[in-house]
């Protein structure tokens, strides 16, 4: 069976190439629809097609409707199926599974698990839209959040599972959301649509998301309301996510009360009582107004409920962050030893793959004087990181895509955004060497010279021979006209490379450093 990728894209310079760069392992082809690009993208774009025949490039004028671009990218399609990505989204899938299933497989489509990687290490985990289906003359209708048909009918896909296919979604980073300004373009055309289908609930559900993000919190609850009315007891496929954001919202305002009214309704839902989410905030809710008791059993119950890929959840409400939010509970009950156990549970869980919740547990063994404890879990947790985990370890064999992002952002000049990435990255994978470079450099591009020699030196002190940090500090001195020490790096670098340009051009510096001396 042959795969076809289709994407539309507008501006994605950062992102264009290690989307490709991943998603080309696993399909056949890639038709990208350009919708009027005006940084580098096209030329990237032009340059990677110019290299792999099997990506083509489409370019079509952007008309504020997503179907049309979608349905213009698969005109193109050759595959037997159609996978869809954004630029900001990465895929990672085993294609020797894939194969078996779609080429026995009586389905018509299939939901990918999404990994949505959000700031303040939160994972959202959603299993609701169709994004790998037959070339059965499909094409999408709606100008936002378009909904596909294939063969003429409404498509429903079943959920693929994550260990075969997933895709890791950055495009909720909060500074590269708001960089792209995709919250007043998209409230455009939802506003646009609401005024031609004021009665379409899946209109007023996407306002309330719009509103949501923008921190309009009790409009967003009105909208959801509006949106739950015009169902008329309908199940929709956002029904699940309208209740959860619902609930989001009322923990933003405080309003607990209404979360456990809510949830004590919701729980009977045959879909969303197995969502562990809603035992999760509805025993936050509980212990904000000191039930403790009832607070700690609906942590137990999103815990028995375990992790769910059906449909959206936040990753780890049916496991560590439900032992976490226990554990604060515990010591609200001045059971410190047991929150001390509870939050080591939660710690150590393979599922917590950014190890969540680590530097408060040391803060509480340094506390109780069980320091002892400490260098053990670090070495449990180290061992844990090396191991597969609830994700396959997908992001740490594909780290260096993570980091290529992280670079490409620096050498963009998008600082902010590579700090948030590097904050993210951090939690999964301790100490990279190569992440002290990259942040002594946005130390140095952000003027903060004395905080980039910290770091270069922290980095050092780790691995005394690694050719980035010597250069780049050995450059950090030249420039703060340092010569002795940007001579004494210079030189020690020299000898930790074998790369001709690097050498070439430490001879260079070294040149002009003993000509001033």
């Amino acid at each position: 069976m042959k795969i076809s990728l289709c994407m539309i894209v507008k501006n994605e310079e950062e992102n264009i190439v290690n989307c490709l760069d991943c998603a080309m392992k696993v399909v056949d082809e890639a038709i990208v629809v350009d919708t009027g690009s005006t940084d580098k993208t096209v030329d990237l774009l032009n340059k990677y097609s110019n290299e792999n025949k099997c990506v083509k490039i489409i370019h079509h004028r952007w008309e504020n409707n997503f179907s049309k671009a979608r349905n213009i990218s698969m005109q193109y399609a050759t595959g037997d199926w159609i996978i869809i990505l954004d630029a900001d989204e990465r895929l990672f899938a085993d294609r020797i599974k894939l194969d078996s299933i779609i080429n026995n497989t009586m389905e018509q489509a299939f939901i990918i698990p999404i990994y949505n990687l959000m700031n303040n290490d939160n994972i959202e985990v959603t299993s609701v839209m169709v994004r790998l289906f037959k070339n059965n003359k499909p094409y999408y209708h709606g100008a936002i959040h378009e909904q596909l048909n294939i063969d003429n009918k409404n498509c429903v896909g079943k959920v693929m599972e994550s260990n075969i296919c997933k895709i890791y979604h950055y495009g909720y980073y909060k500074s590269v959301y708001d960089k792209k300004n995709k919250e007043k373009r998209n409230m455009d055309i939802i506003k646009k649509q609401i005024k031609i289908e004021p009665n379409n609930p899946f209109h007023w559900y996407n306002k309330g998301v719009m509103e949501m993000i923008g921190g309009n919190y009790e409009t967003a609850i009105d909208d959801f309301l509006k949106c739950n009315k015009l169902t008329n007891k309908r199940r929709y496929s956002f029904h699940d996510n309208l209740i959860l954001e619902l609930i989001k919202c009322m923990m933003a305002l405080k309003n607990y009360n209404q979360i456990i009214s809510l949830v004590n309704d919701i729980s009977k839902d045959i879909y969303i009582g197995k969502i562990p989410d809603i035992y999760y905030y509805c025993g936050i809710a509980y212990a904000n107004i000191e039930q403790h008791d009832l607070a700690i059993e609906h942590f137990k119950k999103a815990i028995n409920i375990g992790e769910y890929e059906k449909g959206v959840s936040r990753y780890g409400t049916g496991s560590f962050l439900a032992k976490i939010q226990w554990s604060k509970v515990l010591l609200l009950q001045n059971k410190k030893n047991e929150s001390i156990d509870k939050l080591k549970e939660a710690v150590l869980d393979n599922i917590n793959v950014q190890n969540v919740g680590i530097e408060e547990l040391i803060v509480l063994l340094k506390e109780e004087k069980r320091e002892y404890e400490i260098k053990r879990l670090e070495q449990i947790i180290n061992n844990k990181n090396t191991h597969d985990t609830y994700l396959d370890s997908e992001f740490f064999k594909n780290k260096d895509n993570v980091k290529n992002n992280i670079t490409t952002l620096v050498e963009n000049g998008n600082l902010e955004a590579a700090k948030e990435l590097i904050l993210g990255y951090e939690k999964v994978v301790n100490d990279d060497i190569d992440i002290y470079s990259i942040k002594g450099v946005i130390a140095m591009m952000e003027g903060k010279m004395d905080d980039a020699e910290k770091i270069f030196k922290e980095g050092i002190s780790k691995d005394e021979n690694y050719f980035d940090l010597l250069y780049n500090i050995a450059y950090l001195y030249q420039y703060n006209k340092q010569n002795k020490l940007a001579i004494a790096y210079y030189e020690k670098s020299l000898y930790n490379t074998s790369d001709k340009i690097s050498i070439d051009k430490i001879n260079d510096s070294l040149n002009s450093l003993y000509k001033s001396n």
